[in-house]
């Protein structure tokens, strides 16, 4: 193979531009340890031009790799954020991962910017329909998501939140189980029916501040879903990016 003579004086990201654009790295995974554990996270980054024709992209992924060992996963996420900002300007840093808690995955996003953090966290439970329960006496039953989107300038305990989270449902969802478990795991739930509203309306009060709440049942005698939210403090916009 003939050789090639590399140009690595060439540095076509700080040719002049004089439009700004936003520009990083979306879906970079990447194992970062934190607390007890070492979870696979999907992580952003992006940070401004400044008048250059393209970001340093890699040193974003440096940052991203170098700050992978924290006490917090927040933590690391201001670490990128600084690293990123001593080269190239302010920084916004999200990540995507399932948090394990009891027999279940916490589904988790946090998105940084500035000095404050979002969080949107999604747990799975139990439904059972207090309509057909007083109709027939039993209540058609199904797996529900209940999802909350939330700021705070400090970090938030997640394992804390899950539980006020798993307590707004008829009951909660349980991988092993024999079939005497199975059969009190329904009639707790049957104890205990809930519409998603009535889903919503109790993690509102568990969660006054939530920016949004929302409650998805995927039906088991129809083929459609059934859905209910709050939404407060004018963030509409911010309801599709974190759920």
């Amino acid at each position: 193979m003939e050789k090639v003579k590399l140009n690595i004086e060439a540095d076509v990201q700080n040719e002049y531009r004089s439009t700004n654009v936003y520009a990083g790295i979306e879906r970079l995974r990447v194992m970062v340890k934190f607390g007890s554990f070492t979870l696979p996270v999907e992580m952003s980054v992006v940070t401004r031009t400044n008048k250059t024709r393209g970001v340093h992209m890699s040193r974003l992924v440096d940052a991203a790799y170098k700050n992978s060992e924290v006490k917090h996963i927040e933590e690391g996420m201001v670490k990128i954020a600084e690293d990123v900002h001593k080269t190239q300007g302010p920084a916004y840093v999200s990540v995507r991962f399932d948090y394990p808690f009891r027999d279940l995955f916490v589904k988790v996003k946090i998105s940084f910017k500035g000095k404050m953090f979002h969080y949107a966290l999604s747990v799975p439970g139990i439904t059972a329909c207090p309509c057909s329960r007083e109709v027939a006496g039993i209540g058609h039953m199904q797996r529900a998501w209940l999802s909350i989107a939330m700021q705070s300038r400090k970090y938030i305990d997640i394992e804390e939140v899950a539980v006020k989270m798993l307590e707004c449902f008829s009951s909660t969802t349980s991988e092993l189980m024999k079939r005497p478990e199975e059969g009190l795991k329904v009639l707790e739930s049957q104890a205990n029916p809930k519409f998603v509203e009535d889903v919503v309306r109790d993690a509102s009060k568990r969660f006054p501040n939530a920016l949004i709440i929302k409650a998805r049942s995927e039906e088991s005698i129809h083929m459609h879903d059934a859905v209910a939210y709050i939404c407060r403090k004018n963030s509409s916009a911010f309801f599709e990016e974190m759920l």
